[in-house]
C-alpha cells in the first residue's frame, strides 16, 4: 500500500496522466492502422497462409513496442532534464533525490511502458480472427473482415477517448478516427489492386 500512495504522489506531482494517455492514444492509433494495413497488404499480395500473417503482425507489434518504449524513453528524458535544470536554476540548487527528481524519472518511465505495450495491444487485438484461422475455427476470408471491423472499431474508441480527455466533441472525433482507418483501408486496396 505504501507503494502504491508513493506512484500515486509521483503521478500527481508530475502530472504523467496527462502525458501517458497521450502517448497511449497516439501509438494505440500507430499499431492498430499498422496491422490493419498489414492484413490487407498480405491479403491482396496473396498470403494466403495466416500463420505467416500472424508472424508478420506479430514481428512488427514487438518492432512498434520497442520502437515506442525507445523513443518515447529518449525523448521524454531530455524533456524532463530539460525542465529539471530550469527548475534547478530557479532554485539555485540540485535537485538530486528531490520529489521532483523522482517525479521527472517516473514521467520517463511510464510514458515509455504506455508508449511500448499500447501498439503492441491493439495490434495483437487485431490479430485475433487471424490467429483463430490458424486454428481452424474461421475461414481467412472471414478472419480479415473481423480484423479489419476490430480496427475500425478500435479506432473510433480512441478517438472518442481523446475527444473524452480533449473536452472536445468524442463522437466527431470518434468518426474522424474511424474514417481515417476506412481512407487507410481503401488507398491500401487500390494500391494492391493497381500495382
Amino acid at each position: 500500500m505504501e507503494r502504491i500512495e508513493r506512484y500515486r504522489e509521483l503521478a500527481k506531482v508530475s502530472r504523467s496522466g496527462a502525458i501517458t494517455r497521450r502517448y497511449f492514444a497516439t501509438n494505440a492509433f500507430d499499431g492498430t492502422l499498422t496491422i490493419v494495413g498489414l492484413v490487407l497488404g498480405s491479403y491482396f499480395a496473396l498470403i494466403l497462409n495466416p500463420m505467416t500473417i500472424v508472424r508478420a503482425g506479430i514481428g512488427a507489434c514487438i518492432a512498434m513496442m520497442f520502437s515506442g518504449f525507445a523513443g518515447t524513453y529518449f525523448a521524454e528524458r531530455q524533456i524532463q532534464r530539460d525542465q529539471l535544470q530550469e527548475l534547478e536554476k530557479a532554485m539555485l540548487r540540485k535537485l538530486d533525490k528531490t520529489l521532483p527528481n523522482r517525479a521527472s524519472n517516473f514521467v520517463i518511465i511510464t510514458s515509455a511502458i504506455v508508449d511500448g505495450v499500447a501498439p503492441l495491444t491493439t495490434g495483437l487485438v487485431c490479430l485475433i480472427p487471424i490467429m483463430a484461422t490458424t486454428l481452424g475455427i474461421i475461414t481467412l476470408n472471414l478472419a480479415v473482415i473481423i480484423s479489419i471491423i476490430i480496427g475500425l472499431i478500435t479506432l473510433f474508441l480512441l478517438g472518442f477517448y481523446i475527444g473524452k480527455v480533449a473536452r472536445t466533441n468524442p463522437w466527431v472525433l470518434g468518426l474522424q478516427t474511424f474514417f481515417i482507418g476506412i481512407g487507410t483501408a481503401i488507398a491500401i486496396i487500390i494500391i494492391q489492386i493497381t500495382i
